[in-house]
């Protein structure tokens, strides 16, 4: 029977235990999209802006289904007998805490309403050009977009601690295909304790690929894309 020496021993040559709270969000915007989200939410690229990689505290790596069919008869006595035919991809939540700016919801409102057509007019700096501003037209339309001009590629990047912030550890990491923000959660409000203000947004995506790295080799944490092989 195998003691507690064994299973340390067998833990560090398979790279230690993994833990939650070390991961990497990558966004691949189109430029249509990029330009959207840098005039709304006031911030710089929006591939680029660290802002939207280290606010964002809670992400998912995709599960996946499979649609499955049934053949009856193949064999005497046997019934019915299941097989795959289809992949099923469904929806991933990503969440941020929020700056001051609200820089994270101003990106998720600014990618919607790109998507929908929505018309934005410009704030201003004080509460009352604000109210103005949300005064729209009644019969106002909304012109929605292609898929092409809005969607974008989403990486994410399971990691390990490593001795710097440059050496974590790549053990397997997601690519999500043409992801769209389908709904943004309710962020709540209330008086009371101070709390972070957070926002999340659900994704529909097309389908993902993944790459794998061996976490027990001295890999660094390097552009995963650089040495992915599509699944």
């Amino acid at each position: 029977m195998a003691g507690i020496n064994t299973f340390i021993t067998e833990m560090t040559k398979a790279g230690g235990m993994s833990v939650s709270n070390q991961y990497d969000v990558d966004f691949k915007f189109t430029s249509t999209v990029a330009d959207e989200i840098k005039a709304y939410a006031g911030v710089g690229s929006a591939n680029k802006d660290p802002i939207f990689k280290l606010f964002c505290d809670e992400a998912q790596l995709p599960n996946v289904g499979t649609m499955t069919g049934t053949l009856t008869g193949r064999y005497t006595g046997q019934g019915s007998v299941a097989y795959a035919h289809t992949p099923v991809y469904t929806e991933f939540q990503l969440g941020w805490m929020c700056d001051s700016n609200m820089s994270p919801l101003k990106f998720l409102t600014a990618w919607h309403d790109f998507i929908i057509g929505n018309e934005r007019k410009s704030g201003g700096s004080t509460l009352s050009s604000m109210e103005s501003a949300t005064r729209l037209l009644d019969n106002r339309t909304y012109s929605i977009q292609y898929p092409d001009s809005y969607v974008c590629d989403v990486r994410i990047t399971k990691l390990e601690q490593g001795q710097t912030e440059s050496t974590r550890r790549a053990s397997i990491s997601y690519l999500m295909e043409r992801a769209f923000p389908i709904s943004i959660d309710a962020v709540p409000l209330a008086y009371g304790n101070s709390q972070l203000t957070r926002v999340t947004a659900t994704f529909q995506y097309a389908r993902h690929h993944v790459a794998t790295s061996p976490i027990n080799d001295t890999t660094n944490f390097t552009p995963v894309a650089d040495r992915a092989q599509q699944n």
